[in-house]
Order: structure tokens, then sequence, then C-alpha cells
């Protein structure tokens, strides 16, 4: 008769039995998902962004596809082209609304920025161009890209206001116009 207490029970993964690292069957090992629990959290950084900040599409040189999101001036009276920065196309999503974006990057992290700048213009009359390169940290680039979340808003109500006023005063034109059009017609007949 055998003996019972040699016998080890075998776990079964996916209906099949699991080997040792022996190479005996017998229950498995622990895997990578207790090694990822031991690793620190790598704090990230959500930047929330309109879709009319979001660029094109394409393939990088090593096959992957990104995604260009553009960084609007902070200045309102700054009319340089807007910064751009380069994510992996699967790292921005569209949030539940459908009406924005958001990706995550790394708290610690920097980014680099691009800017196309006018330099001049060829013999052909052709426009010259080159690309200024900027790196600055994930938090100051949510800053920048955020920058519309920091606007007074309280303004808008006065402004309704006083665009309510300026569009009486045209019709007030329109009515003294319509008089005098009426005292030339008088006074022609």
């Amino acid at each position: 008769m055998a003996n019972t207490t040699d016998f080890e029970p075998v776990e079964m993964i996916d209906g099949t039995a699991a080997l040792n690292a022996d190479g005996m069957l017998g229950a498995p090992e622990k895997t990578d998902a207790s090694e990822k629990s031991d690793r620190p959290k790598m704090e990230e950084i959500t930047l929330k962004f309109g879709k009319g900040c979001l660029g094109d599409e394409f393939q990088g040189k090593d096959g992957n596809a990104y995604r260009e999101v553009l960084v609007p001036n902070v200045d309102p009276d700054d009319k340089r082209p807007w910064q751009t920065f380069v994510v992996r196309a699967n790292h921005v999503h569209e949030n539940q609304f459908g009406k924005g974006m958001w990706c995550k990057l790394p708290a610690d992290g920097h980014t680099t920025l691009r800017r196309s700048m006018r330099t001049g213009e060829d013999e052909a009359g052709k426009p010259l161009w080159e690309t200024v390169k900027t790196q600055v940290s994930n938090k100051e680039l949510k800053a920048m890209v955020e920058d519309y979340k920091t606007k007074d808003r309280s303004s808008m109500k006065e402004k309704i206001a006083e665009k309510k006023e300026e569009r009486k005063k045209p019709d007030e034109k329109k009515a003294e116009k319509a008089k005098s059009a009426k005292k030339t017609k008088e006074e022609s007949l």
C-alpha cells in the first residue's frame, strides 16, 4: 500500500496541472503579481484638454502610434504658433461626456515642447521655419495646458450687460436713420 503522506496536491491552472520549480507536478509558485505589489507606485498627473487641442496621429520611427497635443498660448496677446508635445496614441482618452480629452504623465517627469518659428524667407520667397525645443516639468505642463481653468469667469456677466447696451446703440442709430430718411422724403415733396 502506498504512503499517502508523500502525496502533494496539484492545483489546476486553466484546466492544466502546474509544475513546481523542480519540474514536478505541484502547487504553482507565485508569479510577477507579488513582485509588482512590492514596487513603489509611480505618481501621475492627469492633463485635461479640449478636442481642439488634439493634433494629428502619426507613426514614429519605432513603429508605435503617437498623438500630437497642442498647448495654447497662456497670454492672449501672444500671436505665435502654439507649442506641441507628443504622447502615445493609446494614452490619450476621451472623457466620459465625449467633449474633452485627457492623458496621464509621470508627476516627476519632463516633457519636450516644440514650437515652429518663422525665421525668414529664401530667395524664392518661401518662408523658412525653425523648430524651437524647450523642456518643462510635467507639473508646469499641466498648468500651461489647463490655463483655461484659471481665467476669471465672473466678469462674463458684466460683459453680457455691456454687450446688451452696445446692441441697443445700433438700434437707436437705425431709428435715427429712419427718422432722417422720413425728413428728407418730406423735404423733397
